[in-house]
């Protein structure tokens, strides 16, 4: 009997962070499927580090990019039409020498942005590096030590880890793409999708705001990674402008993509409320700065502060400190939304449901994704 009888073969690459399913025809080469792989996993926008690190078990074999067998010839007398596969990531290879550093983009507190190169990508990516002796000289000035331990930086760590899981989870056409990561001596590095410039920028070189249509078609798009993190249960808990940023699609700039990033305040509600003060001020929910329990909407909120913020190229309420921005919030209230022209009339409706002082009043993102805005 020959066991090879199938006119095709799936092979299920666990991982990454959901499988892959690929199908190919009898007689094709490992190398070919591996290939198709590869090609697959750049398109999906899923998490990858140095194709040079990768290799994959198949029935507890190993095989490589460069493996000359047709499938036939590997198995021999497997029967089955399906295989699972195991991709395993070398990360402890991966370092900046991956890497071509063409200019420094930005730099704050913590970390620098740079504009880099990636061979074997064959394209411009941007690279975060986190300094971990700037996190330690904070570290010192909060807690008047006068050294730092490697155990006292695990927690920066774990945060490291947690955001790059989430930005894994939300990866889709709107979130910004991740090419790499890993930890060196000094810094924590991300490889990410270079962008242009973020919606703040864009807003900043406007004569007025964005006009209801130009924000129509920013949330159309960011409804899309929104709706991966409902999905995942995950809440962002410092949506702004800067953190969402502009790709171009041709030199006019007249179209853009817009891709949410920075994912570093965000958790995932699974249990219970969340009960962490996380976030940007200014956006901020109410229920945030009272130091109460919250739920995922507090990024409701926010997004009508940024929505607010397109359209005035302003700040619906301001303060100081917490207390004062929340009292501002209750004594201003809705009048707000007042000047908002009577033609816009579906964007004012909008934003009187996400700008609700109490959680309980405010939308939920089932009713926001059907609001007639969107129609």
């Amino acid at each position: 009997m020959n066991s090879f009888s199938f006119p095709f073969y799936n092979f299920i690459f666990q991982g990454y962070p959901e499988d892959i399913i690929i199908t190919v025809k009898q007689g094709t080469k490992l190398k070919d499927l591996i290939k198709q792989y590869f090609e697959k996993i750049q398109k999906s926008n899923l998490l990858l580090n140095n194709f040079d690190n990768i290799y994959f078990l198949i029935d507890a074999k190993i095989i490589t990019n460069q493996n000359e067998e047709t499938i036939e010839e590997f198995f021999k007398n497997n029967i089955s039409s399906t295989f699972l596969v195991e991709v395993v990531n070398g990360k402890s290879q991966s370092n900046r020498t991956n890497y071509e550093i063409i200019e420094k983009i930005k730099e704050n507190l913590f970390s620098k942005v740079y504009k880099g190169r990636v061979p074997y990508l064959n394209e411009n990516v941007a690279i975060k590096a986190i300094n971990k002796e700037r996190i330690k000289d904070a570290i010192m000035k909060e807690t008047m030590k006068l050294q730092v331990s490697e155990e006292e930086l695990k927690p920066y760590i774990e945060k490291f880890n947690k955001e790059l899981n989430f930005m894994q989870k939300c990866q889709c056409e709107n979130s910004v793409k991740i090419y790499d990561y890993y930890v060196t001596k000094d810094d924590f590095i991300i490889v990410m999708e270079l962008c242009d410039e973020n919606l703040n920028e864009l807003l900043c070189r406007k004569q007025s705001g964005f006009s209801s249509d130009e924000i129509r078609n920013i949330l159309l798009q960011l409804n899309n990674v929104f709706k991966v993190m409902n999905k995942n249960k995950i809440s962002h808990r410092d949506f702004k402008l800067n953190n969402m940023l502009v790709k171009y699609k041709n030199s006019e700039k007249k179209e853009y993509r817009v891709l949410l990033c920075d994912y570093g305040e965000s958790n995932q509600l699974l249990f219970e409320n969340f009960k962490t003060h996380a976030g940007t001020k200014i956006y901020m929910a109410p229920e945030i700065l009272l130091g109460r329990p919250y739920t995922d909407k507090c990024d409701l909120w926010s997004l009508g502060i940024n929505i607010y913020q397109m359209y005035f190229k302003d700040f619906p309420y301001k303060g100081g400190v917490d207390l004062d921005l929340y009292k501002n919030i209750v004594k201003t209230g809705q009048s707000v939304l007042e000047n908002i022209r009577k033609e816009d009339s579906k964007l004012k409706n909008l934003l009187s449901k996400l700008l609700a002082i109490e959680e309980k009043d405010r939308i939920d993102w089932e009713a926001y994704y059907k609001d007639p805005f969107f129609n």
